[in-house]
């Protein structure tokens, strides 16, 4: 294996550029670049790389020249990558969280959706950390045996042939993961959190029961309840102010997706969109905190069955919150107990995790707490119930627990998955048919 000389590197740098139509990139661009090639990506064209910014961003990305030549092989592999399946989300995550214009948060996120391309590969392009930072000193660029063109074709050649091989797509857990790039610093992160979601998932097929509540006693709504305008009954009229909830249907006609910026967000700058105009009435939500407590045992040292408890604990606070979902509900989820190996960087993610989902107002993860202080975390002028394996002294008990025995261990994932979400279905059942209950 033979290095390239920084000469020679500045030569691959800048021929690529101008095959891309660029002259030279802007510092943000160019140090992106720079650090995909430390990371090993030594054969991808800071063409492409511009060019894929370019695709997602509102910022110029360099200087360009002022035709770009043709480049049908690079043309028709952005051209697969945008309409890869999911790929048409890829804007929205872009505008949704500044990236179009913050280079900062957009460099993680394109990070994120080249990591997942098949990888670029050439034989002829490997050099050093150092010689690289050298190339950008040169005052000349020298060919030095190598043909650009000729690279870029068999580069490109080989990345097309590998998307078409591997079926490329973009994933829900894809889109995710490109749109929170923060989550998913270290590798770890990325493996814990796909564990995690495989078994959100199947949870969520034995967890699809719908409950009806009964309603709630005068003396829960009197110590509990705190009044809320909502609007209630049958339309009124129509009106230039309102929520997405009330718009009127035939103003979703001027939403053009082939367009940046259509009629319809024209519409709802000036406020000329149509709503529905409601009655409005008074209900009362409830006040309910629930503590989720989990005692650890060895079992959770196998980092599987770590992600399974965290996916068990959000689905089931997750549930607790669509049942109620008209009252103000806080979940706490404790964990004690044993303490696994990977339990302290499990609690950082998932922390993150809740974050990420605007969630962190609603659902807590503590840890270490005793009975004593995980009461003073719920509030004396809410209904408190308590989800756990015994009997705290406070608030209404529900008995669950988590089950840590070797029998469950050997089980396949599905049918882990269906005791999973029998486990939730049943402590709800129990929860809401209690809920007018005074204590």
């Amino acid at each position: 294996m033979r290095f390239l000389h920084p000469d020679q590197i500045a030569y691959w740098y800048k021929k690529s550029l101008q095959r891309s139509g660029y002259k030279e990139l802007y510092a943000f661009a160019r140090d992106f670049w720079k650090d995909l090639v430390r990371r090993g990506s030594y054969a991808i064209p800071p063409g492409f790389v511009a060019r894929l910014m370019e695709r997602f961003m509102s910022v110029p990305i360099g200087e360009k020249e002022p035709v770009r030549p043709e480049f049908p092989s690079e043309d028709e592999y952005l051209e697969k990558i945008r309409s890869a399946e999911g790929a048409d989300r890829l804007e929205g995550i872009f505008l949704l969280t500044g990236a179009d214009r913050d280079t900062v948060v957009a460099q993680g996120i394109f990070q994120q959706i080249i990591e997942r391309l098949p990888p670029f590969q050439h034989d002829a392009l490997v050099f050093s950390d150092s010689d690289l930072e050298k190339s950008f000193a040169q005052a000349q660029a020298i060919p030095g045996g190598i043909d650009v063109d000729a690279v870029l074709e068999k580069i490109y050649a080989r990345a097309i042939d590998d998307f078409a091989r591997t079926d490329f797509r973009f994933y829900a857990d894809d889109i995710f993961e490109i749109g929170h790039p923060g989550l998913f610093e270290r590798p770890a992160d990325r493996l814990f959190f796909r564990r995690m979601t495989r078994t959100m998932k199947g949870i969520s097929f034995w967890t699809r029961s719908v409950f009806t509540l009964k309603e709630e006693s005068s003396w829960v709504v009197a110590k509990f309840g705190e009044p809320l305008v909502l609007p209630l009954g049958g339309y009124d009229e129509l009106s230039n102010k309102g929520t997405l909830s009330s718009l009127v249907p035939s103003e979703l006609a001027y939403i053009d997706e082939n367009m940046a910026f259509d009629l319809f967000d024209y519409k709802l700058i000036e406020n000329q969109l149509t709503y529905f105009k409601r009655d409005s009435g008074a209900v009362f939500r409830i006040r309910r905190d629930v503590l989720l407590k989990v005692g650890l045992t060895e079992f959770f040292e196998h980092e599987r069955h770590l992600g399974m408890l965290f996916a068990w604990c959000f689905n089931f606070a997750e549930k607790l919150i669509e049942t109620f979902v008209k009252d103000m509900v806080q979940v706490i989820i404790a964990v004690d107990g044993y303490k696994p190996s990977s339990l302290d960087d499990a609690c950082g993610f998932f922390r993150h995790f809740l974050h990420e989902k605007r969630l962190d107002g609603r659902i807590r993860l503590v840890t270490g707490y005793s009975d004593e202080q995980l009461g003073q975390e719920l509030r004396t002028n809410s209904q408190n119930w308590v989800f756990s394996r015994q009997k705290t002294g406070y608030g209404i008990h529900v008995s669950v627990d988590f089950p840590q025995t070797d029998d469950f261990a050997a089980l396949n994932q599905d049918e882990q998955e269906r005791i999973l979400g029998t486990l939730i279905n049943n402590a709800i059942e129990r929860m809401v048919k209690n809920a007018d209950s005074p204590s």
